[in-house]
């Protein structure tokens, strides 16, 4: 069970491969939103909202007879949830017939997210070794991404740019992005900006001139960022999707601690802005930084980690 945000699920997906990898024969059903639960190679999927799923919240009475029927043939559930009053890990251990397991997914002491996540599978004994978000487009997702990129004809390299986020102060000025943009550009840089539909006060802000795509779902979104030679963004979670893809990923941090919540792979870089104030953040400092990324990711060789990504 794994409720939350993109990026939270996403930071979670090395607990879910590696459960996959220590049970290669069982049954593995994900509980969670569903439109993000797809970003998983798992098809088994409950809405965490559903009426099954809440008869694990009722505050009082007997927990419903098809919530009981959901979990009663469970050998072991793992479920990341604030639980401060245990209520819910005494539902989950009374109708589960194995194992439950109830974890706060709030990471304490500086510990980067997916290391706390991981930590009730070492506890079990469960083997955790491969710590990076990994999310795999299929063929024909790939296919469709490269057809969407070929009718806007955008130049290489490849950059893409995410100005959104869950909140205000984690958002670098829309200004600062648009002049991000422009010098790119007249670097010779394809420049294409991705918006999920809830940004849709975002997307009406973007000049003409600069490409906006807002993709269908997020397996479509993890396509297009596939595509791209570097995504530049804000600390959200189309910024940790592109890191799993493999994409060169630049995040641009103001008051969240970075070193939890950075996105998680070998390509992945991170900017401070000074005091935690993100339009403190210079648009030079970004410009040379992603210069420097997109300079590094020419010379490096074809069979990189982004290779890797693709699944049949």
């Amino acid at each position: 069970m794994r409720s939350g945000a993109i990026g939270d699920f996403v930071l979670t997906l090395p607990a879910v491969n590696a459960l996959r990898a220590a049970y290669p024969r069982a049954h593995l059903q994900l509980i969670g939103n569903p439109s993000i639960l797809r970003l998983a190679p798992l098809k088994d999927h409950v809405d965490v909202n559903s009426a099954e799923v809440a008869g694990l919240y009722n505050p009082v009475g007997p927990v419903p007879e098809r919530t009981r029927t959901l979990f009663s043939d469970v050998d072991l559930l793992l479920a990341y949830a604030v639980d401060t009053d245990r209520s819910l890990q005494s539902r989950l251990t009374e109708i589960v017939s194995g194992r439950a397991v109830v974890y706060d997914p709030r990471p304490t002491g500086g510990v980067h997210v997916v290391e706390h996540l991981l930590t009730p599978l070492r506890w079990m004994g469960i083997p955790a070794s491969d710590p990076m978000p990994r999310i795999r487009p299929a063929v024909d997702e790939l296919a469709q991404a490269g057809e969407i990129l070929k009718r806007h004809g955008l130049a290489s390299p490849l950059i893409a740019i995410h100005p959104g986020s869950g909140g205000r102060d984690k958002c670098w000025p829309l200004t600062s992005y648009f002049e991000l943009a422009r010098r790119l550009a007249t670097r010779g840089a394809g420049v294409m900006a991705v918006c999920g539909p809830v940004e849709r006060d975002v997307v009406d802000e973007l000049p003409a001139h600069l490409t906006c795509l807002v993709p269908r779902d997020l397996r479509s979104l993890a396509a297009l960022l596939h595509a791209a030679d570097l995504f530049i963004g804000n600390d959200s979670g189309p910024g940790h999707i592109a890191a799993a893809v493999g994409t060169p990923t630049l995040t641009l941090f103001g008051p969240t601690d970075a070193e939890t919540w950075a996105p998680r792979h070998s390509l992945a870089r991170i900017l401070k802005s000074p005091g935690g104030h993100l339009p403190a953040l210079s648009v030079e400092a970004v410009l040379n930084a992603a210069l420097e990324m997109i300079a590094a990711e020419r010379s490096r060789p074809p069979d990189s980690s982004r290779s890797q990504s693709v699944s049949t």
